[in-house]
């Protein structure tokens, strides 16, 4: 049995016990967030102005509501768009980077900067785009996602976990371990195919539609939605929609997938959804297979699918990755780098 197990280690990449041990997670004292990549935590949330009806620009886009974004997108690190402009020549300029910048998204004369697209590696998948804002767009940017996410934010479910303030990677494996504790012991590990891409960004345009009334605010949305991208991968020119690399991508993700998590839950289905990764922990196998099905049919109302190489039915007892780490039996383990 040892050697089973140090033979599964090798091909789960899980590390030595001497460099990663049994995790046993308990549920944490103080709320945990996502690394500063996950950009929904924001001091600003509780007291942006409402978006539900149009308000006057100068309400919206304050000298300080554009120095909180500035400090966001500086913190989210990031290297430069198309105009070349680094955090350190942007911050060089501050004030009069920020003060151009409010002028034109007070005017309506904001546009934002052609894109340009970066390749990074994609496990097991070769290559994939990231679309890069020039500095002055994240800025614009973050200013509008601290408008519009606590719009969206109450009407969240409890099984969404990515991107949101007070919940990470660790809340959500807390919360497999507790479906898994309470004998859903069989797994629908499941990942949406290429699903910041493929969201449709029309439909994805009416939802924020439904809650976001303010006019401008919407325009430059939808500017941020149509906007042209240069693809590096296949040189055919594209709208940039939903892509990764937007500050606004991770919760227009969520206000996308959020029907989906309304149509699982509502089955009774234990769902854990981290971004466009999922889980449904269910009693027996033909309850997971059915979970399956009902998860395929969502998301093709969607304009979506789940990708078949990486969406799979298991059993604790023979073990599964998720969000870094490794489940098997009743143990949890950190994988090598997660």
């Amino acid at each position: 049995m040892k050697a089973l197990w140090q033979w599964l280690q090798t091909r789960a990449g899980i590390a030595p016990r001497d460099q990663a041990t049994m995790t046993c997670y308990a549920p944490p004292k103080t709320p945990q967030t996502a690394a500063p990549l996950d950009i929904a935590r924001s001091d600003a949330m509780a007291v942006a102005p409402p978006v539900t009806q149009s308000q006057p620009p100068e309400r919206l886009f304050t000298h300080a509501a554009l120095h909180q974004a500035w400090r966001a997108v500086k913190q989210a690190k990031g290297g430069p768009g198309v105009d070349g402009v680094t955090i350190a020549q942007f911050e060089a300029r501050l004030d009069e980077e920020l003060m151009a910048l409010q002028a034109e998204l007070t005017a309506g004369a904001y546009r934002p900067r052609p894109l340009r697209q970066v390749l990074v590696p994609k496990a097991g998948e070769g290559m994939r785009g990231l679309a890069i804002w020039a500095l002055r767009d994240r800025v614009a940017q973050r200013v509008v996602y601290d408008l519009i996410a606590p719009v969206f934010e109450p009407h969240f479910l409890p099984c969404s976990f990515g991107y949101r303030p007070g919940l990470g990677v660790e809340q959500a494996v807390q919360r497999v371990i507790d479906h898994r504790n309470a004998n859903l012991r069989w797994v629908v590990d499941a990942d949406i195919m290429h699903c910041f891409d493929a969201i449709d960004s029309r439909r994805l345009f009416g939802m924020v539609r439904q809650r976001v009334r303010d006019r401008l605010v919407l325009r430059y949305i939808e500017q941020w939605l149509q906007v042209q991208l240069l693809s590096s991968l296949d040189g055919k020119p594209r709208r940039a929609g939903a892509s990764q690399g937007s500050v606004l991508s991770p919760l227009l993700a969520n206000i996308y997938l959020h029907s989906l998590d309304q149509a699982l839950t509502a089955r009774g289905l234990a769902l854990v959804r981290y971004a466009d990764d999922f889980v449904i922990c269910c009693r027996r196998r033909a309850d997971a297979q059915s979970a399956l099905s009902q998860a395929q049919a969502a998301l093709q109302r969607l304009g979506l699918e789940l990708h078949p190489q990486k969406t799979q039915i298991v059993h604790f007892d023979q073990g599964f990755a998720w969000l870094g780490h490794f489940f098997i039996r009743n143990e949890c383990h950190r994988l090598a780098g997660g």
